[in-house]
């Protein structure tokens, strides 16, 4: 009897291992050589639409306001300082498994991320943004290291049944490259 109450204790230890493992709990900052403390952005751990993991191309709702019972305190002092946020990025889950929130004032160019109702990015709305709120999510996304700190994002929208592609490319969230293929 004490063995099938230890596999049930062994089991329930595991479960709740497993998903405390999987709820994405990773550092708030990242800290340079320096020791500082910094905030790094978080971008989604597949941007593209696939139908699979991502079956509409809206990236970003406009004009929705956020329930105010679900607030975190952060979140109603960005409120009380720059209004209602223009933009809300749908929820997604980061590269190291967070769940993001993001929130967009054009007006007065602030880009804010939040996990778990705390603030954990605050900067400017970039050009990778601003084309993902008027184009949505692209049909598909290279990603490649160009330097240690600098990623490009290579954006390439298409629709069904026509021929012609545009493609964006942004090095940390600047446009260097725009080209329209026919």
């Amino acid at each position: 009897m004490s063995c099938a109450r230890w596999r049930v204790g062994a089991v329930a230890a595991l479960t709740v291992f497993l998903l405390s493992c999987a709820t994405g709990t990773s550092p708030r900052w990242r800290y340079d050589s320096a020791g500082e403390a910094r905030q790094y952005k978080r971008y989604p751990r597949n941007i593209a639409v696939d139908y699979f993991s991502r079956f509409r191309r809206v990236a970003y709702v406009k004009g929705n306001e956020p329930l105010e019972a679900f607030l975190s305190e952060e979140q109603r002092q960005w409120i009380s300082q720059y209004g209602q946020p223009e933009y809300r990025r749908r929820p997604f889950r980061s590269r190291e498994g967070e769940k993001v929130e993001e929130w967009v004032s054009l007006a007065h160019n602030k880009l804010t991320q939040f996990v778990g109702g705390g603030v954990v990015y605050a900067g400017e709305v970039t050009d990778m943004e601003r084309t993902m709120i008027r184009l949505g999510y692209p049909r598909g996304c290279l990603i490649s290291q160009a330097e240690p700190e600098i990623e490009r994002l290579t954006f390439i929208y298409s629709r069904p049944f026509d021929l012609e592609r545009e493609v964006f490319s942004f090095s940390n969230g600047k446009l260097v490259f725009r080209q329209t293929q026919r």
